[in-house]
C-alpha cells in the first residue's frame, strides 16, 4: 500500500502543480546518475561528520535528496504551463512512476511492502525502460515547446 500511496501522492502533486516537468524529469535522471556514481563517497562523508544512522538509511536519505528533493525544487520553481490535455496526464503519471520505481529500494528501508505494493512495483519495473524513455522524451518536448 505504501507504493500505491507514494505513486498517487506524486501523481497528484505533478498533475495539480501544472508546471513544466521537463527540468524536473531530467533532474531526477541526473540525480539517479549522481547517486549511482557517488553514493559511496557521500556515505563516507556522512560517516565522517558523525551521522549515526545505519548505512541503508543514509543511502535512502541520499537518494531521496538527489532523486526527489532537487527535482521537486526545480519542478515547483518552474513556470506554470507545460503539456496540456492527455499529455499532461501521461507526463504526470510517467514522472510519478519513474520516481516511484527509482525510489522503491529507499522506501523499502523505511516501510515494509505488502502484496499490493509488490504488484505495483513489479508492473512498473516491467515497463521501466519504456517509462524512462517516454519520460525523457516528454521532458525534451516540454523544454522544446516552452514559451514565455
Amino acid at each position: 500500500m505504501v507504493i500505491a500511496f507514494v505513486l498517487v501522492l506524486l501523481f497528484a502533486a505533478f498533475f495539480a502543480g501544472r508546471r513544466h516537468m521537463g527540468p524536473g524529469i531530467l533532474a531526477a535522471v541526473a540525480g539517479t546518475a549522481v547517486y549511482t556514481a557517488f553514493y559511496e563517497q557521500i556515505l563516507g562523508f556522512a560517516h565522517n561528520i558523525g551521522i549515526g544512522l545505519p548505512d541503508g538509511k543514509i543511502k535512502a536519505l541520499i537518494a531521496l535528496i538527489l532523486i526527489v528533493g532537487f527535482p521537486m525544487i526545480l519542478y515547483f520553481k518552474s513556470p506554470r504551463g507545460g503539456m496540456f490535455g492527455l499529455l499532461r496526464v501521461a507526463e504526470a503519471l510517467i514522472m510519478a512512476a519513474l520516481l516511484t520505481a527509482i525510489l522503491a529500494p529507499s522506501i523499502a528501508e523505511w516501510f515494509a511492502f505488502d502484496d499490493i505494493s509488490k504488484q505495483i512495483l513489479g508492473w512498473i519495473n516491467n515497463y521501466m525502460g519504456f517509462i524512462m524513455a517516454t519520460g525523457i522524451g516528454l521532458a525534451y518536448l516540454d523544454i522544446l515547446f516552452y514559451r514565455n
